[in-house]
């Protein structure tokens, strides 16, 4: 678990990718897997966010092997309510700290 600012955020580095492999294809897109967990792996959000293991402010960020050159990782946000934003200056100041301190 991360913050930046006080806005919290879950960051997942390990298992995203297992979790979603059944429909995942190797080398896909983050907006692709962004599409699985969206459709396949919301159960993931829920248990991660949801009480009693998260609370109203909490989200999640799955950390990926990314397909593009030249990038080690991508990651898919995962908030409340099934949603699924492309873009988050707070978790991706998270994810960069979780990255660069495991």
């Amino acid at each position: 678990d991360c913050h930046a600012g006080g806005e919290p955020a879950r960051v997942v580095l390990s298992g995203a990718a297992e979790a979603a492999s059944p429909w995942l294809k190797a080398g896909a897109s983050m907006m692709a897997a962004r599409q699985v967990f969206m459709e396949h792996c919301d159960h993931v959000r829920q248990r991660l966010l949801l009480e009693p293991r998260g609370y109203p402010c909490q989200n999640a960020n799955y950390v990926l092997e990314s397909s593009l050159p030249g990038a080690a990782f991508g990651f898919v946000i995962a908030e409340q309510n099934k949603i699924y934003p492309l873009m988050s200056g707070h978790n991706c100041i998270c994810v960069a700290t979780a990255l660069l301190e495991s």
